[in-house]
């Protein structure tokens, strides 16, 4: 057997998963992003060269990096608010509703197969009638309409007594308020969420490697794919990415972020 220079390392081999929290720009409180199966800092560094004839063809005698920054990649499988903000580029809000004790709705030319929609959620129908102060004619629930919480209401069918053009639908809605926490994001209403990012690593008993933590004091998410909606094959998972900020105020060496050793790594 040949004789080795240097002594091979054998026990620096590492399986490490981790948790990932987030501190919102101007909160002083951690969220957690909770199942991340993925996670990868990609630095991007911009170099300057220089290159001298002396030799009598050009060779690279020194660089620079003058432009240096990351980005964050991520896989996230839990769907908690924070995902629903970061993947929707939304501030956090949350549905408010006014109680509505007897509101009506007219349906104009009602037919079996129409579909509308009342201005509220988690509606209660009193009733859907004809109009008729006098022997009225009413359509009987979950026979000829259904009704969502979402305030949709669907006809399925009239009943043979049935001659009216429209239909009158009353209804109730209930009080929501921002206790109630039903989550009402804007659109693309911001170009992501920003703040604190920070990896703590975990390793499972038995598995190789000494965990550490990453720490980005400043961090835009934002999605960096499709958003999935719909998908019965497999649960659901969404790509985040992220732009790392340097910041003022940090000790020397780390405006971008740090990372910290939980345990000796000899």
């Amino acid at each position: 057997m040949a004789t080795l220079a240097v002594s091979p390392i054998t026990n620096k081999q590492r399986i490490m998963g981790g948790q990932v929290v987030f501190k919102p720009k101007g909160t002083n409180k951690y969220l957690k992003f909770g199942s991340v199966p993925s996670f990868e800092f990609t630095p991007n560094i911009q170099e300057v060269e220089s290159w001298s004839a002396e030799f009598g063809d050009r060779r690279l005698i020194g660089t620079w990096g003058v432009t240096k920054d990351g980005t964050i990649t991520m896989t996230v499988e839990s769907w908690t608010e924070l995902l629903h903000q970061a993947l929707f580029m939304s501030n956090k809000a949350y549905v408010t509703q006014s109680a509505v004790s007897s509101g009506t709705l007219v349906v104009e030319d009602v037919a079996p197969g129409d579909i509308i929609r009342l201005p509220g959620i988690n509606p209660t129908v009193t009733a859907i009638d004809d109009g008729e102060t006098e022997d009225a004619v009413t359509l009987t629930a979950d026979v000829h309409y259904t009704v969502h919480k979402t305030g949709f209401i669907e006809i399925l069918a009239l009943p043979e007594a049935w001659e009216a053009d429209d239909a009158v639908v009353k209804y109730s809605l209930p009080a929501i308020t921002e206790a109630d926490k039903l989550l009402d994001l804007g659109l693309m209403s911001t170009s992501g969420i920003r703040g604190e990012l920070v990896v703590i690593g975990v390793v499972a008993d038995g598995n190789p490697g000494e965990e550490v933590e990453q720490t980005y004091w400043e961090v835009e998410l934002r999605p960096s794919g499709a958003v999935a909606s719909i998908n019965t094959e497999g649960l659901h998972s969404a790509t985040l990415t992220g732009r790392v900020f340097a910041v003022s105020g940090k000790s020397a060496g780390k405006s971008y972020g740090q990372v910290r050793g939980l345990e000796k790594i000899a």
